[in-house]
């Protein structure tokens, strides 16, 4: 659910292959209220929701590119 949410592929590569090569990474790690996995929710949709809100979905190696500094967030996406 969460995933489709996002639009169920890395918005950087475009890949969809695999849902557990798939993340969600906050754009402002100052506004994480909490980490979203795909294993399950622990709290209910609308807060979710509101916190996927603050994320991106990207495949695990643009998610390590982005941490590692060798990938930048697009300009409409880092807004």
């Amino acid at each position: 659910m969460a995933l489709e949410y996002k639009g169920g592929k890395c918005c950087i590569c475009g890949y969809n292959k695999s849902k557990r090569a798939l993340s969600f990474h906050h754009i402002d790690p100052n506004n994480k209220d909490f980490g979203i996995s795909y294993r399950g929710f622990t709290r209910s949709w609308d807060k979710t929701k509101t916190e996927l809100d603050k994320c991106i979905l990207v495949c695990m190696n643009c998610h390590m590119e982005i941490h590692d500094g060798i990938t930048q967030l697009p300009i409409e996406i880092s807004e």
